[in-house]
């Protein structure tokens, strides 16, 4: 009987614990259905979409039919997940669209923003921003114009600001006549923006932010993809006097990002600073950022100013890329590796298959290398494979204002018709091995030795293996100052025609093996997408000969 009685007491207490544990989660799950039931609407799916016309009313339901009339209704509604709003094309609104992270949307069900109807709406932001967008995710803004009263007609602001934006997507805008920048990203993730014509803006035409950029291992903003853009007639910032303005493309604080077929040309020409300068398309505080298949052309900056140029790594900027591009009658470098003393280390670079055609008009030279000597760190950079054609009255292949270790230039072509080197600066740590060198002036002196060769014996650059690597000798291109695309969706065989190597070219098969001498992590094509090598060897410079 005892033994009964004591397996009975068991026996309820094991039923007394599972009942209890089954009211537990019983509590539990109504607790959670009565926070669910109280979170905000926009975590729930709708997929409403509404629509704002000028013949509209505020108080009518949003339908095609009904439409709102005004952006200040789309301002004062909440929407939900996988709710848009669409503006009538061909029309315009006056005021500025405000949003926060209460339009979000979620995963897979975006909350989108756009045009519907004949063309495009316009949003007239006036003197004020033309959107501005805060903690919103999973966001579309897309197929719109975004006007302000003009750089120096009153507007202060930005055209589009986002912040804190993670999932956006900005595609198909044309942005213009505001003091700051057309399109401004700052602090957000996971960013794709295509298809934006930034045009007659101050300070930039598309800008990436972060908001500690001094610190020396954090970065704001993280996979950024810009694609397809153009950014025309930036010209400057008025407000602005004590740095650059007048950029086409500057990110900044990006840790991984890639801007490709995009075009920057004819910013920077009305800068009031009269220091440091803008440049069509560049980054600083960045990291594993390519920057591909560009055309930057025809920039420009103050007259008594820095830079101007076509591309830029600059301070801070490690581990990145600037590959198959086109840079032309620039003012100032082709392409500027620059360091001003920022908090992370310049570092890790690399500069291949690109085309220099008359940069440094005014400033700097086919390609320019410059540090702060005051602060920041710069070491580290392989330069291969690219041709740099200068024919300008300054003529200068390289601009390099103090020396820095782990520079190495390696298979480029060098046309110029000033000097090789900028009068009166010197090489030191930086390397030169299986280079063309070519004066159109018909000057074999390099860096302030008379010819190739005594420069080589004297420096050991251009040696290898006792072997003098580098040639002086006319690489024979086709019509190297032919180039006049502006289209980077154009970058082909018959558009880069005039920088191919002529058959019997002395360039031909004659390059380095850089992945079987230096152990470069090198790629398997050139610009134009030859593939890598066509004969018994690499050539030199960025077009690989492909025969008759």
């Amino acid at each position: 009987m005892k033994m009964l009685k004591l397996r009975s007491i068991k026996q309820y207490k094991m039923k007394k614990i599972k009942y209890k544990f089954m009211f537990e989660c019983l509590v539990l799950l109504v607790t959670l259905i009565g926070c669910t039931g109280g979170m905000n609407d926009h975590f729930r799916v709708s997929r409403e979409t509404y629509y704002v016309s000028i013949k509209g009313d505020d108080h009518a339901r949003g339908s095609k039919r009904h439409p709102w009339r005004s952006i200040e209704k789309v301002n004062a509604t909440a929407f939900k997940a996988g709710d848009a709003v669409y503006f009538e094309g061909g029309c315009t609104f006056d005021g500025m669209i405000r949003l926060d992270s209460m339009d979000s949307g979620m995963d897979g069900m975006d909350f989108v923003l756009g045009s519907y109807g004949e063309g495009k709406a316009v949003i007239n932001g006036g003197i004020m921003q033309g959107m501005m967008a805060v903690n919103c995710d999973f966001f579309q803004v897309k197929d719109l114009v975004f006007i302000g009263a003009g750089r120096k007609n009153g507007n202060t602001t930005d055209g589009i600001y986002f912040t804190g934006a993670h999932n956006l997507i900005v595609n198909n805008l044309e942005i213009s006549g505001f003091q700051h920048s057309g399109l401004h990203v700052q602090n957000s993730s996971n960013v794709k923006i295509e298809k934006i014509y930034a045009h007659d803006n101050g300070f930039a035409g598309i800008h990436i932010t972060g908001i500690n950029m001094n610190d020396p291992t954090k970065y704001e903003n993280e996979n950024i993809y810009i694609g397809h853009c153009v950014a025309e007639d930036n010209p400057g910032d008025p407000s602005v006097t004590n740095n650059h303005s007048g950029n086409g493309i500057l990110a900044s604080s990006v840790r991984g990002g890639i801007i490709e077929y995009c075009e920057a040309f004819n910013n920077g020409w009305d800068m009031p600073w009269t220091g440091n300068g803008p440049v069509g398309i560049w980054i600083w505080d960045c990291t594993d950022v390519i920057i591909q298949y560009c055309i930057s052309h025809d920039n420009k900056t103050n007259p008594v100013a820095a830079d101007g140029g076509g591309f830029d790594l600059d301070g801070g900027v490690s581990n990145s890329t600037i590959q198959y591009c086109l840079s032309f009658n620039n003012q100032g470098a082709g392409i500027g590796l620059f360091e001003f003393g920022a908090a992370k280390p310049w570092q890790n670079n690399v500069i291949r298959y690109n085309i220099s055609q008359n940069d440094g008009i005014n400033n700097g030279g086919s390609i320019a290398i410059w540090r702060n000597e005051t602060g920041g760190t710069m070491r580290n950079c392989e330069i291969y494979n690219n041709t740099f054609f200068n024919n300008t009255a300054r003529g200068v292949s390289l601009w390099i204002y103090n020396n820095w270790p782990g520079f190495n230039f390696r298979n480029n072509i060098f046309i110029y018709k000033g000097s090789f080197l900028f009068p009166g600066q010197k090489l030191n740590t930086e390397l030169f091995l299986g280079n063309c060198y070519w004066n159109l002036s018909d000057d074999q002196s390099i860096a302030g030795y008379m010819n190739l060769e005594q420069w080589a014996r004297k420096t050991g650059n251009e040696m290898l293996k006792g072997y003098i690597a580098g040639v002086y000798c006319d690489p024979y291109l086709v019509n190297p100052e032919a180039l006049t695309i502006t289209d980077p969706d154009r970058i082909n065989k018959e558009t880069q025609a005039g920088f191919s190597l002529k058959p019997g070219s002395p360039l031909i098969d004659h390059g380095l093996d850089l992945k079987k001498l230096f152990n470069l992590d090198v790629v398997k094509k050139d610009m134009i997408g030859t593939s890598l090598p066509q004969g018994n060897g690499f050539d030199i410079g960025a077009l690989e000969f492909q025969g008759n």
